[in-house]
């Protein structure tokens, strides 16, 4: 095991170990690692070292302040491959995605004792994102469920937009859709 975490988020090498730190908190194996690829047998391994690098820049901005701030846990995801991706949305194989996750620059968190709301809301006081989604949240459910989508582009890309959104279910309409701001389930 190595420990990476001196080295800058920029000048990261391309092919890391599974158990080197990237972080005081992390390793850099949480940052492809995936349930649904084990399970169907996904190979979610990064492709360039610029996805490396946006992944390692969100660990140390984003995920590691989370942990600094309420403990331990581990992300339900970050990097995610195309195969990954289109397994994940039930698309074709020619189907290619455009999410923030399959460039490294995206997390899906859920911290168990912490409301998922409550979390998205810290986020957005303390920490520089480009898109904060509080996803599925419905506290009927109880506190932690849905997840909070966490993007932060690296510096010398496009600057991050600090969009708040929320991804509830539309009674009207009968599916889930975007809505502005950050908010529970009606």
């Amino acid at each position: 095991m190595a420990d990476l975490r001196r080295i800058r988020w920029d000048r990261f090498p391309r092919r890391p170990k599974p158990e080197d730190r990237v972080s005081a908190n992390f390793w850099f194996g949480e940052l492809t690692r995936s349930d649904l690829a084990d399970r169907l047998s996904i190979r979610n391994s990064f492709t360039s070292v610029k996805q490396v690098r946006a992944a390692v820049y969100l660990c140390r901005n984003v995920l590691q302040p989370m942990r600094d701030e309420f403990g331990a846990f581990s992300p339900n995801s970050v990097y995610r491959c195309q195969a990954l991706e289109r397994a994940l949305k039930k698309k074709p194989a020619n189907w290619s995605s455009s999410s923030q996750h399959t460039a490294g620059e995206a997390c899906d968190v859920t911290i168990p004792g912490i409301a998922t709301l409550d979390l998205a809301q810290w986020v957005a006081r303390n920490l520089e994102f480009d898109q904060l989604i509080c996803e599925c949240y419905d506290p009927a459910k109880g506190p932690s469920s849905g997840w909070v989508h966490v993007s932060l582009r690296p510096p010398g890309t496009r600057d991050n937009r600090r969009q708040l959104l929320s991804y509830i279910f539309d009674h009207d309409r009968r599916s889930y859709v975007y809505v502005d701001g950050l908010r529970a389930m009606a």
